[in-house]
């Protein structure tokens, strides 16, 4: 909210300024020296102005915090009922949230036909990229931008110099092992593939990095089973709070590729004070701890964790679960 007001004033600061010099150079009684000199002074104005709300900002938005050193997987938790009781308790829930940002600000698209991952993620979920690999290294990667829009990027870890020296097409994976990867992501015929391929070879040849920017209906579910045909075993990470996970491919025990899943987290947030406790939860039974508290100020470790236990109780987890969390103590935000 302070950035808010202070942002209007900024704008209507800088509108008042641009009266004034609109008014000093439209007054014929001045003279050119005059009007310079004038101009030069408000100009100073300015600038200080503007350095001493940007000074405003990282003040009045700095403070101590707690956080955790990472955040824990509590297994099976029925999520809905925690935010529930949450409510009930008087907390203020905020959310969901997809890592740290709102739904319409996220990346990714939602898939509707892949069973196999709405069976361990449920139906509210993100598909953010996939990731193919070839001994261990990423080689290519599609980032799901919308239902009909996905960035296709390539890379090769092993050519000499590899974050020194540009990229060139002998970099790239097989013609073939392209092609058949864009049929079966965007459901090409060999043909539409072909071009694509070529497209992207002319753009690498004139110094542009190895990707595409590809307008058209990406099918999640048959990456899926492209992936699950190259390995012979697959799992998912756990999630430690923020909801992200990765659904690992494996052939004989190598990363053959992976997709990177989101599931919605909230925020549960009890205030005492000048102090605010956050238990951030996910549908997955991640969970991850943070107090916000003014700058240089600390508290007892017994007393924020008689806190969060009490939180925990309310909220319908186990207290004792608040002993697996370390914390780590930052005075300040810069």
């Amino acid at each position: 909210m302070i950035g808010l007001f202070l942002l209007l004033g900024l704008i209507a600061g800088s509108i008042f300024l641009t009266g004034i010099f609109t008014r000093i150079w439209q007054n014929k009684e001045y003279s050119l020296t005059k009007k310079t000199l004038m101009t030069l002074v408000m100009g100073v104005v300015l600038v200080a102005f503007l350095y001493a709300s940007f000074a405003f900002i990282l003040v009045s938005s700095d403070h101590a915090s707690y956080h955790t050193e990472e955040g824990q997987n509590l297994g099976q938790i029925d999520h809905e009922e925690i935010i529930q009781r949450a409510k009930d308790a008087g907390y203020y829930v905020h959310g969901p949230f997809y890592i740290n940002v709102r739904a319409k600000e996220a990346t990714g698209i939602y898939p509707e036909d892949m069973p196999y991952v709405q069976e361990r993620l449920g139906d509210d979920f993100l598909l953010n990229h996939a990731t193919y690999y070839d001994n261990e290294e990423p080689v290519m990667e599609i980032m799901f931008l919308a239902d009909d829009r996905a960035t296709v990027m390539f890379f090769n870890h092993s050519r000499p110099d590899p974050y020194i020296s540009p990229f060139e097409v002998k970099h790239l994976p097989q013609d073939s092992w392209i092609i058949e990867r864009l049929m079966v992501a965007f459901g090409f015929d060999r043909q539409q593939a072909g071009y694509e391929l070529e497209e992207m070879k002319d753009s690498i040849d004139a110094g542009n990095e190895a990707k595409m920017e590809i307008s058209h209906s990406v099918l999640p579910d048959a990456i899926y089973k492209d992936l699950e045909i190259m390995s012979t075993n697959s799992e998912f990470s756990l999630t430690y709070g923020e909801g992200n996970t990765m659904l690992y491919f494996y052939a004989d025990g190598l990363l053959a590729g992976r997709m990177s899943f989101m599931v919605p987290n909230q925020r549960i947030i009890h205030k005492t004070d000048d102090v605010e406790y956050t238990i951030k939860a996910d549908r997955l039974g991640g969970v991850d701890l943070e107090i916000t508290l003014p700058v240089g100020e600390e508290i007892p470790e017994e007393r924020y964790r008689t806190v969060f236990r009490e939180m925990f109780k309310n909220i319908g987890l186990a207290e004792e679960d608040v002993d697996k969390f370390s914390f780590q103590y930052s005075p300040s935000v810069w």
